[in-house]
């Protein structure tokens, strides 16, 4: 692959389809400037919030148990993952239907993430901390008293630990992902899904950022991946163990996600008592015996618990308990949705057993459908990348996941010829020796080198050329074949004196700094058919 004037010349023909909307939820490693040591955030919140009423502009607080957790404002929800030293912006979506007009929703939500990402960090600056450009805190050690210390106080995490035996304190290190959602139709989606799926490998070893836990070598360079065997190694429900292991097959469509994801063998997960939200801060119940979902939407009213202790009470099954449980499983990837209106429960039941009528039925529902990858864990820019001769490098790190996702799925030819690559049954070992090796690895016959190239090439056939841009951080990384948890290998090597010392040193040398703004050029362009001021 060459660029010529910023543009991928990939040897075919682009491929570009009418833009689809495009977000990004984005998870923020937090540590102290002095010494290094993980950052409890919270303060920030009310720093940001103080700001934004003194501009005039909006931002709502999001509380839980009388404490300020997040804000809610007109670029998305900035608020607290599983621990208060991680924190996520989830960037609100751009497109047509939500009131924008440039031709590149890509280049304008770089632009607000840029925007929020540096606001957060000036934030962050005056309470003595800032981001990591890791993908995992690497000295935290996990203990009781820093979990309970650190943890957000939302029911459904201490539902998973006392009620499900979840080890959810695998996460409170700040295992912190980069995670783009990108629209799409009800009837592309199963496709779409399958599709991240299988490029997950590719894009965890162009964007591994996780060698150390605890102050050692992990010997995997993206370790924050191995969250999910540990958190779930101790569930009291067999299926719990089950929904972060990839299909047998690719998913034939909606339904058959569903089935997967709800059928026989799993568990059902809490929901809201008023059925307006999941995994929120309300009343949240627990339906007695934790049954399938799809059981319970079948049959009669249930028994439910209250989560925060109360009387037991009966609960019928709604349409709205379905939309609830869409993040109840933890692959690379996920179909998320939203319908504005609600099918009736004989309605949803019926399209489960019909190939194809799921589809039909979001469509009527006027479902808003989107791809939610996970596969890629957080890079901001640093010291090193900032120095480097391509200025585009640093300004490309955090969007060039979204911009991979966005033209894997703008390309149609990308699953034919990436799924040539290899059967999906390798899924599994590409993905284990991804996260063990990064591009240094192979499974299947496969170079994990080989097939990240291919990824990010049928990648840009997908992209407009005004977009490519945002492919110069995986071109640096596959041109150099480090990633930046080989960088901080390499860093480590070179440095002297016992593991925790280096590690000290590195984490002092990879906080992220202010992220560059998108090429001018663009920004100019976009500007005018926005008439701003360019």
């Amino acid at each position: 692959m060459k660029i010529r004037d910023g543009v991928v010349d990939t040897g075919r023909a682009a491929h570009v389809q009418q833009s689809p909307s495009v977000g990004l939820e984005l998870e923020l490693a937090v540590a102290e400037f002095a010494g290094g040591a993980s950052h409890d955030a919270s303060g920030v919140f009310q720093t940001l919030l103080e700001r934004r009423q003194a501009r005039g502009e909006e931002a709502t607080a999001m509380m839980a148990d009388d404490r300020l957790i997040g804000l809610y404002g007109t670029a998305g929800v900035f608020s607290v993952d599983n621990g208060f030293n991680n924190l996520e912006y989830a960037f609100a979506p751009v497109g047509a239907d939500f009131g924008h007009r440039c031709d590149s929703y890509l280049n304008h939500l770089a632009w607000t993430v840029q925007r929020e990402v540096n606001e957060v960090m000036d934030a962050l600056a005056v309470h003595g901390s800032g981001l990591l450009n890791l993908s995992e805190h690497p000295s935290t050690a996990i203990d009781p008293a820093f979990y309970a210390r650190m943890r957000a106080p939302k029911p459904i995490y201490q539902h998973w630990v006392r009620d499900r035996g979840w080890q959810h304190d695998q996460g409170i290190d700040a295992k912190a992902q980069n995670g783009p959602t990108t629209g799409v139709t009800a009837a592309a989606a199963p496709r779409a899904l399958n599709l991240m799926l299988w490029v997950a490998p590719a894009l965890i070893a162009l964007f591994a950022n996780s060698p150390f836990e605890a102050g050692k070598v992990t010997g995997r360079v993206e370790n924050r991946l191995t969250i999910w065997p540990r958190m779930f190694a101790t569930a009291r429900l067999a299926g719990d163990r089950r929904l972060h292991l990839p299909p047998a097959e690719p998913f034939a469509d909606l339904a058959a996600y569903v089935r997967w994801m709800h059928g026989p063998g799993t568990a059902m997960q809490v929901v809201a008592a008023d059925t307006a939200g999941y995994k929120g801060y309300a009343d949240m119940l627990r339906v007695e015996g934790d049954p399938p979902l799809l059981e319970f939407l079948a049959g009669p009213a249930r028994m439910a618990q209250p989560l925060e202790g109360g009387e037991r009470q009966p609960l019928q099954p709604q349409a709205a308990h379905f939309e609830q449980q869409q993040f109840a499983q933890f692959l690379n990837a996920r179909i998320r949705f939203r319908l504005p209106w609600q099918p009736t429960l004989a309605e949803l039941l019926e399209a489960l057993h019909t190939p194809g009528e799921l589809e039909v039925l979001f469509e009527r529902c006027g479902a808003d459908l989107y791809i939610e990858g996970r596969a890629c864990g957080a890079n901001f820019p640093d010291r090193e990348l900032s120095e480097l001769p391509d200025p585009l490098v640093a300004a490309s790190v955090v969007m060039a996941p979204a911009a991979l996702q966005k033209g894997l799925m703008a390309n149609p030819q990308a699953w034919s010829r990436l799924s040539a690559l290899a059967p999906w049954a390798a899924m599994p070992a590409l993905r284990d020796a991804a996260i063990r090796d990064g591009l240094r690895a192979s499974a299947a016959g496969l170079s994990l080198h080989t097939f990240a190239a291919r990824v990010v090439e049928e990648a840009a056939a997908g992209l407009a050329g005004e977009e490519q841009w945002m492919l110069a951080y995986p071109l640096h990384v596959l041109r150099t074949g480090r990633n930046g948890a080989d960088r901080a290998l390499l860093q480590h090597a070179a440095l002297e004196g016992d593991c925790a010392t280096r590690i000290q040193r590195i984490s002092a040398d990879r906080m992220a700094l202010p992220l560059p703004p998108p090429p001018g050029q663009i920004q100019a362009q976009q500007s005018r058919r926005l008439g701003l001021p360019t």
